[in-house]
């Protein structure tokens, strides 16, 4: 019986300790308590849920502006002046004096072809023309020719068919009469001259030679002349195609320049949309080789065809190239302002959200150094282009709407404005 006491007095003892023991280094004081509660506290709101993160967003006020309605256009650059010199003569490249790139005046230099050939050919033409005028100059001098008096009836004929020549002339140019008819008029209005003796040094100089002399040597001139290949306008060399020291043909390409600043956009309107398109109209212009950059110009000339199989109408837009970031066969969208509706309430298109078959924008509410809430608002939404929407109903000037990393939010959300 003693053995049980003292094996009881022994479990009893050890019970003391252990639980001394846990209310020494266990059990929190009522002041460790608090703090814990504290720290609580401040992870949860009223409600004892956590807080939810502030999200990044971007923003923007509303403001008022001016909205243009666009219609949108594909074209391609080219350019009015653009040019394949071909050679008019044949011979050796003598020396070629630009390179692929560089700014050519009009008139300037390009290629010169060998002359030596062609100055021996004006030499010689030239000592031709000096024998038929000395064989003329002796026949006139040494012959006389009278010249007979016209009756009143032949001068008042030579006068009215000269007229009707003079007449034939400006007819010929405008296509009133055939080539035929005008060669008649012209050979009985010679006719009348020479028997007149009005052409009589005319026909002199022709019976000497004379007459096909001059016009040898002018020949031989103008070929002497060609030997120097010119510019045909300012612009910019976009080929060679010959080398120093090489033999051409005549008609051969040499050299093509492009000039840049005749540069334009050739597009394409469908014909429903030819009402919208008129000359002179301002247009936005951004080229795929300019992602980040606007340029702007305006409806030059609209075709008077509509293409039947395509129902499209061609139109050309003038740009100012002076600066020559544009090259021929650049892609480019024309949006062709052809509506502005004035001081509408306007958003981006990526403010508003379409959800639960209705529009959208978040204004953010109650904002303190940047943090705030987003809540959604609907609009009933208005006109709208590329880039903007006006809106109607649903918010005011002067709110701050999102306009980026807002797709997924929801109602009533913490957001963090960042610039």
């Amino acid at each position: 019986m003693k053995q049980v006491l003292k094996v009881l007095a022994v479990f009893v003892v050890i019970a003391a300790l252990a639980f001394a023991g846990y209310k020494m280094f266990f059990e929190k004081k009522p002041e460790e308590q608090t703090e814990i509660i504290k720290a609580e506290e401040n992870k949860t709101g009223q409600t004892g849920q956590k807080k939810e993160a502030a999200l990044p967003v971007k923003a923007m006020k509303i403001e008022r502006g001016n909205l243009p309605l666009r219609l949108n256009i594909s074209a391609t650059a080219d350019v009015w002046e653009k040019a394949v010199i071909r050679t008019e003569l044949s011979g050796t490249v003598e020396n070629i004096k630009v390179s692929v790139g560089d700014w050519v005046k009009k008139g300037q230099l390009l290629v010169k072809l060998d002359d030596e050939e062609r100055k021996l050919e004006v030499k010689q033409r030239e000592a031709e023309r000096l024998i038929s005028y000395s064989k003329y100059l002796v026949k006139e001098s040494t012959e006389t020719t009278e010249t007979k008096e016209l009756t009143k009836e032949q001068r008042e004929e030579l006068e009215a068919m000269k007229i009707q020549y003079q007449k034939a002339l400006k007819e010929i140019d405008r296509g009133k009469i055939s080539p035929e008819a005008f060669e008649k008029i012209s050979d009985e209005y010679q006719k009348l001259l020479i028997f007149s003796g009005d052409l009589r040094e005319e026909v002199r100089k022709a019976q000497e030679g004379l007459s096909t002399a001059i016009i040898q040597l002018k020949q031989a001139e103008l070929n002497l002349k060609r030997t120097a290949i010119r510019s045909p306008f300012s612009g910019v060399v976009a080929e060679l195609k010959i080398s120093k020291g090489e033999k051409i043909s005549q008609g051969q390409d040499v050299v093509k320049v492009v000039n840049l600043e005749s540069l334009y956009l050739k597009g394409y309107a469908l014909e429903s949309e030819l009402s919208n398109i008129k000359e002179g109209t301002r247009v936005r212009i951004k080229f795929d080789a300019f992602q980040e950059q606007y340029f702007y110009g305006e409806i030059q000339a609209v075709s008077p065809e509509i293409d039947p199989e395509r129902k499209t109408i061609t139109v050309y837009v003038k740009v100012d190239n002076k600066d020559r970031l544009f090259l021929p066969g650049m892609h480019a969208e024309i949006d062709v302002e052809y509506q502005v509706f004035e001081n509408v309430i306007k958003v981006p298109r990526n403010a508003v959200i379409f959800r639960q078959e209705r529009y959208l924008v978040f204004v953010v509410r109650d904002i303190k150094r940047n943090i705030g809430t987003a809540n959604w608002e609907y609009v009933t939404i208005g006109h709208q282009n590329d880039d903007e929407i006006e809106i109607l109903s649903g918010v005011q000037e002067g709110d701050l709407v999102l306009v980026e990393g807002h797709g997924t939010l929801a109602h009533q959300s913490r957001v963090r404005v960042i610039q």
